[in-house]
């Protein structure tokens, strides 16, 4: 994205995620790994961000899809930075391993649609509008297929069959063995449908009012301008911090 043509709202946007990512880790690892018993209230209180801050990632990385020079190459960079964290946290938390996060998806979502974008935008917009309202009602059925089902929980469910949950060698779409972990984790079902959704967005982002495309909050457009090294090296600094003062 060329800097004088950024859409600021979105860095804005994306600089108060990862600051609610920072808090959620601070208390995640205060709470459950450092057993700080002081702040597992407070723990359990923001652990209702926990769906909705990778939701919120994964749309505004959609959009932002329509806002990159180089697709597959950012993908190929954001694959190499998410095998670095899976061998990272395997080497050192191992029980906290990273198999397949967000940024492992993310990468993933930018080669796939890198390859297929040409055709992508020959796609007309009321067909655009179909395929939106089709992503959202499969993200919601297909939300809690690790738990071994397709539906939605009190209202109507299918059960998948077991065969799928036998190994891991389908754990990038959502299916796994009962003892598999992650520390994150992100699989292909159900978020493939959001990234689709802000591809969609994305579409018409530059129509936005030029008012939400220039700066509000500046140092909030620059946190957000810096996510992924945030992301990065939030954890480190916070876990080496914990481990000194626990």
């Amino acid at each position: 994205m060329v800097k004088n043509n950024r859409i600021n709202i979105i860095d804005e946007v994306r600089g108060a995620l990862i600051i609610l990512v920072v808090v959620y880790h601070i208390l995640y690892d205060s709470a459950v790994i450092f057993k700080v018993k002081e702040l597992w209230a407070a723990y359990r209180t923001a652990h209702i961000l926990q769906p909705f801050l990778p939701f919120m990632f994964i749309l505004i990385s959609g959009i932002a899809f329509k806002l990159s020079r180089d697709n597959i190459k950012r993908g190929l960079f954001l694959g190499a930075v998410a095998l670095a964290v899976t061998a990272a946290t395997r080497l050192f938390i191992p029980q906290y391993t990273v198999v397949f996060g967000i940024l492992h998806f993310l990468a993933l979502m930018h080669i796939l649609f890198g390859i297929i974008q040409r055709l992508i935008k020959e796609i007309p917009a009321k067909i655009w509008i179909v395929i939106c309202a089709l992503c959202a009602v499969l993200f919601v059925l297909t939300y809690n297929i690790q738990l071994g089902y397709f539906g939605i929980e009190g209202l109507f469910t299918a059960p998948l069959p077991d065969a799928l949950y036998q190994s891991n060698a389908l754990m990038v779409f959502g299916f796994h063995t009962i003892d598999f972990v992650s520390a994150d984790y992100n699989p292909i079902l159900p978020w493939i449908f959001i990234f689709v959704i802000g591809i969609f967005i994305g579409r018409y982002i530059q129509k936005l009012p030029e008012s939400l495309k220039k700066p509000h909050i500046r140092p909030l457009a620059f946190v957000g301008r810096h996510t992924l090294i945030i992301y990065l090296a939030h954890q480190p600094i916070i876990y080496g911090i914990l481990w000194l003062i626990c």
